[in-house]
């Protein structure tokens, strides 16, 4: 799969049999995340960097080095766009990105284990040549009962997720607090460090 390959199967496969204003979920594999402005990397060379901030009217000076011109594109770098949320924009359909490297919360990674799983229970003769017809087997076993379960499982894990990160939040409030108490104690004037710790919480 590359991206030229996976836009013709978007365009002619998925975007004529999927409903109108669809979500659809994204994950970060390289053919799905061609980017329409792409913008100079490290490995770049000046004279492309320079041609770059030139096209994007972002003023330097002819003698600043390779890093100096690299920090000014990083600082005026915009966000992606990729060619695929733009086709399935201009088709009325919203792309949600996944996080990267979070594929646990990616109902189809577990819909491809049990997939695997049920090839590897019926491949007992280990026969190369059964493959094929065992996973066309195992594809069409995949019920929307399958997919609702592990779409559940996805949902309680994001929301374990976040809980963890208002506990984690918390925690650090609760630190920030018991520090500006400890630091209370030695100062003469307690009311300055609790309208201290007021705003930090305030904040």
């Amino acid at each position: 799969m590359d991206s030229n390959n996976f836009m013709k199967w978007l365009q002619e496969k998925l975007l004529p049999n999927i409903p109108k204003n669809s979500i659809v979920v994204m994950d970060n594999a390289p053919y799905h995340s061609k980017v329409t402005n792409k913008v100079p990397t490290t490995a770049a060379r000046k004279e492309d960097i320079q041609k770059w901030l030139t096209e994007n009217r972002i003023p330097f000076q002819e003698k600043m080095t390779k890093p100096e011109l690299y920090y000014l594109l990083k600082i005026h770098k915009p966000a992606k766009i990729y060619f695929v949320d733009e086709m399935l924009s201009r088709n009325g359909h919203e792309v949600l990105r996944l996080p990267p490297y979070q594929c646990d919360l990616n109902p189809i990674e577990y819909i491809w284990n049990i997939l695997k799983q049920r090839v590897a229970d019926k491949n007992v003769l280990q026969m190369e040549k059964d493959i094929e017809g065992l996973t066309n087997d195992a594809l069409n076993s995949i019920t929307a009962d399958d997919w609702k379960r592990e779409i559940n499982h996805v949902d309680r894990l994001r929301e374990e997720y976040w809980k963890k990160d208002r506990l984690f939040d918390l925690r650090e409030r609760e630190m920030i607090i018991q520090v500006s108490e400890e630091e209370s104690e030695s100062e003469s004037d307690s009311s300055s460090a609790i309208s201290g710790i007021e705003f930090m919480d305030s904040d």
